[in-house]
């Protein structure tokens, strides 16, 4: 809990922290947030099909090098086609 008046801030902070994750990553998360009512079959699929596509894109690339070269990763690229 956040005083009203810091609200705004801490929310802001929340969503800056949010933004520099993976949105291919977020994206099979908020999946499975939605998948509490399935079966186990159906969230082993989310997740194999998850990693499957992951694990050969540019974006897990960069994740990979980023942490290799000890800097922040750059994820701001894949944004837009991870959205959906």
């Amino acid at each position: 809990m956040v005083p009203a008046a810091e609200l705004r801030a801490e929310v802001r902070r929340w969503a800056d922290e949010i933004l520099a994750l993976s949105p291919t990553a977020l994206r099979f998360l908020k999946q499975t947030f939605n998948a509490d009512t399935e079966h186990i079959a159906g969230l082993q699929h989310v997740a194999f099909s998850g990693l499957e596509l992951f694990v050969d894109s540019d974006e897990a690339r960069e994740g990979v090098e980023a942490f290799e070269q000890k800097r922040e990763p750059q994820f701001a690229g894949y944004r837009g086609r991870a959205s959906s």
